[in-house]
């Protein structure tokens, strides 16, 4: 997906990242999706997806929310996060917002990485697939 800015892209491979099945399916969707709408709220923005109806769905959870990337960025002294939100078995939005601050006018230096600082695959598995810990 080239409509992506690069902050997005980087945002998207690690938030789809790994083996599981559900991965995989959304991994898929994001090659064959294109930006409907870029948002900017001052404090951060959202991305809407457009998926074609042809590309594969998630239909063993249907609507979920992954949310376990933090960045560093140059010009917000608090970071932000990060939630990518998969409606009816497909990609929506993805999410991202500072804590308490403006967005940067411009994101020229971030360093990305998992809340717990290593992804933990039980709380995304829950996640992926509805279960309860």
């Amino acid at each position: 997906m080239s409509d992506l800015t690069q902050l997005e892209q980087e945002l998207m491979k690690m938030l789809l990242d790994g083996d599981d099945p559900v991965l995989v399916v959304l991994r898929e969707q994001l090659r064959v999706a294109t930006v409907l709408e870029r948002k900017m709220t001052g404090a951060g923005f959202y991305t809407d997806f457009s998926v074609s109806p042809i590309a594969p769905r998630c239909v063993e959870h249907l609507s979920f929310e992954i949310a376990d990337l933090i960045a560093r960025l140059k010009g917000a002294e608090h970071g932000a996060g990060f939630v990518l939100f998969i409606r009816e078995g497909q990609l929506k939005m993805l999410e991202g917002f500072t804590f308490d601050e403006p967005w940067p006018d411009q994101i020229t230096e971030y360093k990305l990485s998992y809340v717990k600082g290593q992804r933990d695959w039980n709380e995304v598995r829950q996640k992926l697939h509805g279960t309860k810990p």
